[in-house]
């Protein structure tokens, strides 16, 4: 097959698909009215109540099901056999993700199996009669005659009391097919049926679009027809590169305007969405349109179950990020300062985010059949041992939270913390960072941090300026007199001094000095300007000493 050929096919693919689908619209709009004298009673539920009824019923409908995909009547006819057929069977174990697909094999298996084998006269099968209830042994299970088909009744759950095929026949069906495959058909089977619905199109597409297409592209090769191989390759060559574009542009969008709101940089999250949803698309058109089914589309279902799961999971992220960010911009009030605290914002988002993604775990695994009620109760002692585990985990995030409602800090306060200090930088969900003097960065655990001695630098409204002044035993008292009216009169005039707070007393005797004791809270919210203000008082108070002609003690201790 030359390069020109798949061409030629590929764009008759496209053009027939497009066409068939408007005239399945057409026909489908024709034939609900001749449904209704076909089906006097769409909504019957499918006949379960004995092993007889069950086979029966299950070859009735699913050979009504097949005529009418085979002859292109309405999707409607065809999907209410369908059903019918599906409810003989027990396909409980079969996971939510590809199920309608993963169903569809299974009849079409069993239909040949049971195509192939020699069964019983309908009156040796056992009905609705042997069943009395005055029967003293119940009938629980019926094996179709030399073959391991088992019909069992339900005992528990919604469709208790019915009698189905079993789940474990179930399993099985692929090696009895492989068993009986080369067996002849009994008369007037349903012949070619699974290899029919292998090489078929999806529910999208009109049985017929398959008869306008060559031989060769009907062949089956891999359990799947030549087309739609080539088809599906052509559906990931599109797909794969929008997906990279769409990321690319929403990733650019937001680093353009990585200064502006965070309301504006919703590129990243439009194009996650777009992700998601073209994944979507992606799964609709490889099983409605080109018709997969068992392993590759249980491999495409798996692929797009993890894309939608790892995008949804990044969009959750980023938008929790953004909107943490543009929360705890916010601003309210005359003073100008937040009300928000922007990272006890961002931890909420994080913690929400996190539970989110906890039952989108949840989620995913129930699609691809792992049960995860089951799973966590069944976890007994080994969940004691996950809770020792991660016990320091939880006591860190409850830590975190005890400084969020707390407050003892804030992000970018100055604090002494135990035995040293530092600005704090950011508090997070297991720990709290702080720039040191040093500028070197420390994590301490937010269960350490809670439980340390926090002293607020930050946190002043006002600062103490306390010193001791060392004067000579030669001042005399007069000059220790002015010295100190000075000393009063140049806090009281400062307008950073409370003047309910300071005092200038001539507290005692040194060995060298006498002792002048100067206490004043200066209204400084910031250690920068405390000290700029002590600085300058103190030159002040030097002023003085020198202006009464008194002097500091030499030798006077500290």
């Amino acid at each position: 097959m030359t390069g020109l050929n798949c061409l030629r096919l590929i764009c008759r693919v496209a053009m027939l698909w497009v066409l068939v689908v408007c005239s399945a619209s057409a026909a489908r709009a024709e034939a609900v009215p001749a449904q209704a004298v076909e089906d006097a009673f769409p909504l019957r539920a499918a006949d379960t109540s004995s092993p007889r009824d069950t086979l029966s019923t299950f070859l009735r409908e699913f050979r009504d099901s097949a005529e009418a995909w085979r002859s292109g009547k309405s999707r409607d006819v065809i999907d209410r056999a369908l059903a019918r057929a599906r409810d003989t069977i027990d396909f409980s174990d079969v996971p939510a993700l590809g199920y309608g697909a993963a169903t569809l094999i299974d009849m079409a298996l069993l239909s040949e199996v049971l195509d192939r084998v020699q069964l019983p006269p309908l009156a040796d099968i056992p009905g609705d009669a042997d069943l009395s209830s005055d029967r003293d042994d119940e009938l629980t299970r019926w094996v179709i005659p030399n073959t391991r088909l088992e019909i069992v009744k339900i005992t528990e759950g919604p469709r208790a009391g019915e009698y189905l095929f079993s789940k474990e026949t179930v399993e099985d069906l692929h090696a009895y097919y492989d068993l009986v495959k080369d067996v002849p058909y009994q008369p007037g089977a349903l012949a070619g049926i699974y290899e029919d619905v292998l090489s078929s199109p999806g529910d999208w597409v009109p049985e017929r679009f398959r008869d306008t297409l060559p031989v060769w592209a009907t062949s089956v090769a891999a359990g799947h027809a030549i087309w739609q191989w080539i088809a599906l390759v052509v559906l990931i060559a599109v797909c794969l590169p929008l997906v990279a574009v769409i990321l690319r542009a929403g990733i650019r969008w937001d680093a353009r305007r990585r200064s502006n709101s965070p309301w504006l940089r919703f590129g990243t999250p439009a194009a996650l969405i777009l992700v998601v949803a073209m994944a979507e698309l992606f799964e609709n058109l490889a099983e409605n349109v080109i018709g997969l089914l068992e392993l590759p589309m249980e491999i495409t279902g798996f692929f797009v179950l993890a894309i939608q799961a790892a995008g949804l999971a990044w969009l959750v992220f980023v938008l929790s990020n953004r909107l943490a960010d543009a929360i705890g911009g916010l601003r309210y009030g005359s003073d100008g300062r937040s009300h928000l605290d922007a990272a006890m914002t961002r931890m909420l988002f994080r913690l929400i985010s996190l539970c989110f993604m906890i039952l989108l775990v949840a989620f995913a695994a129930s699609r691809i059949g792992i049960p995860i009620a089951p799973l966590v109760a069944g976890l007994g002692a080994g969940g004691l041992a996950i809770a020792l585990a991660v016990r320091h985990t939880l006591e860190n995030i409850i830590g975190g939270l005890t400084l969020f409602a707390d407050r003892p800090v804030r992000v970018g306060d100055f604090c002494r913390y135990g035995e040293n200090v530092g600005t704090v930088e950011e508090i997070g969900l297991r720990s709290t960072r702080i720039r040191t003097l040093e500028q070197s960065l420390v994590t301490v655990p937010n269960s350490e941090f809670s439980q340390m001695h926090l002293d607020n630098f930050t946190a002043r409204r006002l600062r103490l300026l306390k010193t001791l002044l060392h004067i000579r035993h030669d001042t005399t008292i007069e000059q220790m007199r002015r010295l100190l009216a000075e000393l009063r009169a140049l806090l009281a005039a400062d307008p950073l001094v409370v003047p309910e707070s300071c005092h200038v007393r001539f507290v005692g005797y040194g060995a060298f000095s006498k002792d002048i004791e100067v206490f004043a809270y200066l209204r400084c919210e910031d250690e920068k300007s405390f000290l700029a203000a002590r600085e300058e008082l103190l030159f002040r108070i030097e002023e003085i000493v020198q202006h009464v002609d008194a002097g500091f003690a030499v030798g006077a201790s500290p």
